[in-house]
């Protein structure tokens, strides 16, 4: 049995468009750990409160670029705020802190992509989970545990390519759209 390729006449023009479309979108929680050590030598006996504001993504760029994934880094700051008690006496201390995460993204298909752009959002602001004093390279230091959640979305410049017709051709493609968009025809050979 021999198959046969027929190409029709007049089937159409392959074009390629080119646009941006999502290379991939993920999120990621995050749950470090921060240290702060108060002025003074002020020694903490408590923690009374702590408030985390002001976080904003500074930068976020393509760190790793794989054919299936591609790593993202963000980079951020925050503020922390926390009240403690010293020797009878509330103190505060407001410290500027930063954060550098990579996030993961897989890819949505195997479509080619070039000129790679990445977006980023903080999905859920940093929010303390809770504090404690400990004791770090013999200081006392208040110890907060928080939590984050990070976004991003990498966009890229795809090409796709498309079978087009002419629109003048007769009214043939109106009747029978399917036997117009068949550029190749398999035969059986009945020898």
């Amino acid at each position: 049995m021999e198959k046969k390729t027929v190409k029709q006449q007049n089937t159409g023009v392959v074009r390629t468009i080119i646009t941006n479309a999502i290379y991939g979108r993920a999120t990621q929680i995050f749950d470090p750990t921060v240290y702060i050590s108060p002025n003074d030598n002020r020694n903490p006996t408590q923690v009374l409160g702590c408030t985390i504001t002001s976080a904003q993504i500074k930068e976020c760029r393509l760190e790793e670029v794989g054919e299936k994934s591609i790593n993202v880094r963000v980079d951020g700051t925050y503020e922390l705020h926390v009240w403690y008690e010293a020797n009878g006496d509330t103190q505060v201390i407001k410290n500027h802190a930063k954060f550098s995460e990579i996030i993961p993204v897989k890819s949505l298909g195997g479509e080619f992509y070039e000129n790679k752009q990445v977006m980023a959002w903080i999905a859920n602001k940093p929010r303390p989970l809770g504090t404690m004093i400990v004791n770090k390279s013999g200081t006392p230091s208040i110890s907060i545990q928080m939590e984050y959640e990070l976004g991003v979305e990498v966009i890229g410049e795809a090409k796709i390519d498309i079978l087009s017709y002419n629109r003048k051709e007769p009214a043939k493609a109106k009747n029978n759209p399917i036997e117009n968009f068949e550029s190749i025809i398999d035969a059986e050979d009945d020898d």
